[in-house]
């Protein structure tokens, strides 16, 4: 196995930032539901990707365009331009070129895998109540405002990143130059550790998540069973220390992990963190693993 970043956040979102359907009048919330019965709303993968992906555009990044062929029925109109040499997001989250029926696809599995932003702890959902005006066209012509529901929510939730080793190195074996490479390793920590992204539907409201904590965990032996471990004491209103305590018992995370991060942001980690695991800065974390990757 190659070497392997894992990265979980803890993390503040509001609001109806992932919007699910309309049923009626009602747009409704991303959720799912536990086994237990919890609603847990979320944050869908795609739409994180997509506020990244806007970051690192205005950053002066080249992201993919898409390609639209009117005349394609069968597969998909808009495909994935699929030049990760070009475009940073096809290096970082992969592509799929679809070429139509009886055709194999061209695809590049994404280096960078993220999870749901989704919420760890059962959350209630509220509707706000609103309602749009029609601009009046003519004098003596009044309409009345049509009104409708929106679902929302505040919900601390768990994002969980996957970054693997071959960011800027393609199938064919060519390879950026590391200059570059190291360049877009960067940029993609710096907009999604900081954070530097915002979420989706900011025309009804601005959504920066408001990060509490990240978990980053460096191995050279594969992916560690570590994600579920990073959580949230919500009688205490801190990071859960005795989960991490847990986590550090484990054989497997003992040995395998080469270093292991908690970068905390709002000063919710009070007592000392187990041994095994360095409590650091947002830069100092960045660049151990531009030096690791």
């Amino acid at each position: 196995m190659g070497k392997v970043v894992q990265i979980s956040v803890l993390g503040k979102v509001y609001g109806n930032v992932n919007a699910d359907e309309v049923i009626g009048t009602r747009v409704t919330l991303k959720k799912m539901y536990s086994s237990g019965g919890e609603v847990l709303p979320f944050v869908s993968a795609r739409a994180v990707k997509f506020a990244i992906r806007q970051a690192l555009k205005e950053q002066g990044f080249e992201i993919d365009p898409f390609v639209e062929n009117p005349e394609e029925r069968e597969a998909l109109r808009l495909r994935d331009t699929g030049n990760p040499r070009k475009y940073i997001d096809n290096d970082l989250f992969g592509y799929m070129v679809t070429t139509g029926r009886g055709e194999t696809a061209r695809k590049r599995q994404g280096p960078i895998a993220l999870s749901y932003f989704k919420a760890v702890h059962d959350t209630p959902i509220k509707s706000e109540f609103a309602a749009r005006f029609p601009r009046p066209w003519g004098e003596g012509k009044e309409r009345n405002p049509v009104p409708f529901e929106v679902e929302v929510a505040e919900f601390i939730g768990r994002l969980n990143c996957i970054m693997y080793d071959y960011i800027g190195r393609f199938e064919d074996g060519d390879e950026l130059d590391q200059g570059e490479r190291r360049k877009r390793i960067q940029a993609f920590l710096d907009v999604f550790l900081t954070p530097k992204y915002v979420l989706p539907r900011r025309t009804n409201s601005l959504n920066i998540p408001e990060y509490i904590a990240s978990l980053v965990t460096l191995s050279e032996k594969g992916p560690l069973p570590v994600f579920q471990y990073l959580d949230y004491d919500f009688q205490e209103s801190k990071v859960n220390i005795r989960s991490l305590e847990i986590m550090m018992r484990r054989r497997e995370i003992k040995e395998g992990a080469k270093y292991i991060f908690l970068i905390d942001y709002k000063d919710s980690v009070e007592a000392d963190l187990p041994e095994g695991i360095k409590k650091s800065t947002l830069d100092e974390t960045i660049n151990a693993i531009l030096d690791f990757l």
